[in-house]
């Protein structure tokens, strides 16, 4: 990441923001193949009849338990983030956008659904905004619009 000045900043609000953001979509994706290999495994292989050991010797149980202990990494790395985002002060329209973006996929559109679409519009809206004097973009990171429409329709 660059700020400013055009030199490096090493753990940036907008780079933490990125990394929320790409850790939630990650999660998200993990817990859909989790459901994909439980159901499957609950159709084909009688699944809720297998003892733990045998669910756990079958391919679709080690796979599940490796998201398992993903997911539970991922969770605590989500949580640590986005306890460090508020106390964070974005000083660009590039860092705001960020923290908005954050803010959308931290709201589950299952709970929250007007938040969370009200979060990923402004995102989206700050995301196509242009200096109106040079016709620059104003948020600099294409992630940043692209992370709202990542989750839009059920996909991830």
């Amino acid at each position: 990441m660059a700020n400013a000045a055009g030199t490096a900043t090493p753990d940036s609000l907008t780079d933490r923001c990125g990394t929320f953001v790409a850790t939630d979509i990650r999660i998200r994706r993990l817990l859909m193949r989790w459901g994909d290999l439980e159901s499957d495994a609950a159709k084909n292989y009688s699944w809720f009849k297998l003892t733990r050991r045998e669910q756990l010797e079958s391919a679709q149980g080690q796979e599940m338990a490796r998201i398992d202990r993903e997911l539970s990494r991922l969770f605590r790395e989500r949580e640590k983030l986005l306890k460090s985002l508020p106390q964070s002060v974005a000083t660009d329209p590039t860092a705001i956008a960020a923290k908005i973006a954050a803010a959308a996929k931290a709201i589950d559109p299952e709970d929250h659904e007007e938040v969370h679409h009200l979060l990923s519009g402004a995102t989206r809206d700050m995301a196509a905004m242009r200096c109106p004097g040079c016709n620059q973009p104003l948020v600099t990171e294409a992630w940043i619009g692209w992370s709202t429409r990542v989750d839009q329709g059920g996909r991830v």
